[in-house]
């Protein structure tokens, strides 16, 4: 396992030469926006994070954001939890995409490109950690993306992919991973094992139960940060009725 950075170390900072920005229909939650039933349980979820940094200091904390299966809105949700993270621009948060067979977040971004150069070439050794990095325009939050298509095998369970994480624990204070399926591929669970703490996204009317009891005994009690429950219908009454 990976361990995190303590707080005492020299840190390297990240300097991203390129920016992208988030999209203006992109559904996401910012700083500065009002109440409402989805951003302030993003918040709690920040906050549920944010008192696990405590104990080890608070730079070079990874977090793996991971599902029982596909299609549970497990992207959206890295994106939301890594920009909430930043807390308006107060921490340097990178968002990194650990899926690298079906990768999305490039659809949340202008400009879209799906063959930008990130972590596949990170990891091939074509590029460098600090050529890869792109920031996001108004944030604190850069962007690892999955890189240019073309992958085949796995390549996220070796020794590579330990010394990237490394290198970014010591550029930024945390790292969200945005993981594959628990369920569907094994880099998932390398990664998990990687992060400091995990969250697992499910879907209302999705996912399945025995998929989450099997996702949540692999990743056992300690990695467990929280869930994040999508696809629920809520009332529009008080902050509920913002969402």
């Amino acid at each position: 396992m990976d361990l995190p950075l303590r707080s005492d170390r020299a840190h390297r900072v990240a300097t991203p030469t390129e920016t992208i920005r988030l999209r203006e229909d992109a559904p996401v939650i910012l700083h500065v926006d009002p109440p409402s039933f989805p951003a302030e349980q993003y918040r709690l979820l920040a906050v549920q994070v944010e008192e696990r940094l405590n104990p080890i200091g608070t730079w070079g904390f990874a977090l793996s954001v991971t599902s029982p299966d596909e299609g549970v809105g497990k992207t959206l949700t890295s994106l939301n939890l890594a920009l909430t993270l930043t807390r308006g621009e107060e921490r340097r948060v990178l968002l990194l995409e650990g899926d690298l067979w079906r990768p999305r977040l490039h659809t949340y971004f202008d400009p879209e490109d799906v063959n930008r150069p990130g972590l596949q070439q990170v990891l091939e050794r074509r590029i460098q950690l600090s050529e890869a990095v792109v920031a996001v325009e108004g944030t604190s939050l850069d962007l690892l993306p999955a890189g240019a298509a073309g992958f085949a095998g796995d390549v996220m369970s070796g020794r590579r992919m330990s010394e990237v994480l490394t290198e970014a624990r010591a550029a930024y204070e945390i790292v969200v991973i945005d993981s594959p399926p628990m369920g569907m591929l094994a880099s998932a669970r390398s990664l998990a094992s990687r992060a400091d703490g995990v969250v697992l996204v499910v879907r209302a009317g999705q996912s399945k139960r025995r998929s989450i009891e099997k996702t949540l005994e692999g990743l056992g009690p300690d990695k467990l940060i929280g869930m994040v429950l999508n696809g629920i219908k809520t009332p529009g009454r008080g902050y509920r009725g913002y969402y």
